[in-house]
């Protein structure tokens, strides 16, 4: 079974996300899964969390 990402990872993602980088480009530098930024980001974007 795979290892849950911490809180932190998540802001830091969707920090990068919102300051400009894409979906797929902030997957690639913090090294998780393109669906994972995609799903992080469009939950941030629907509800704020």
């Amino acid at each position: 079974m795979s290892r849950a990402y911490s809180c932190d990872l998540r802001h830091r993602v969707l920090d990068a996300i919102d300051g400009g980088l894409s979906t797929h480009k902030a997957a690639k530098r913090f090294g998780i899964g393109v669906a994972t930024a995609v799903r992080w980001h469009r939950v941030w974007r629907d509800h704020g969390e």
